[in-house]
């Protein structure tokens, strides 16, 4: 039997990282690709791990380029359940509020039409 969400030391944790035996950081470790491959568990390693940014960001961008905007709810649903399952629903909330920031301050890919509370993200070629 397995039990997850354990509490380990930061002493283990970082013994355990130099063996390259868990990922993550504090309290979200997951086990390595490499033990998810010996135990079988390569799919639940990549549901424990997420996909990178870039692949969220392109998704918003897809979504926005297929139907011309996306509000906060649409982004939302399109993003939320795909995060890493280490996430909480916070951490998950932040990750999105966190992407879409890059997309349009750093990236400037798209731009807010709408207000502060309510925002209309469309690309910023269609201003």
């Amino acid at each position: 039997m397995s039990k997850k969400k354990l509490d380990i030391t930061k002493d283990a944790a970082v013994f355990l990282k130099k063996l390259k035996l868990i990922e993550g950081r504090s309290p979200n470790y997951y086990v390595s690709a490499s033990v998810a491959r010996a135990t079988g568990k390569k799919a639940q390693y990549i549901h424990n791990k997420g996909f990178d940014d870039k692949y969220f960001k392109d998704l918003i961008l897809e979504f926005i380029r297929k139907y011309g905007q996306a509000t906060k709810e649409e982004i939302d649903t399109l993003i939320l359940d795909k995060l890493a399952a280490v996430l909480d629903k916070n951490q998950k909330k932040n990750k999105v509020k966190n992407l879409v920031y890059s997309l349009s301050k750093r990236d400037q890919f798209i731009v807010n039409q709408g207000s502060k509370r309510y925002p209309i993200w469309k690309l910023r070629t269609e201003v």
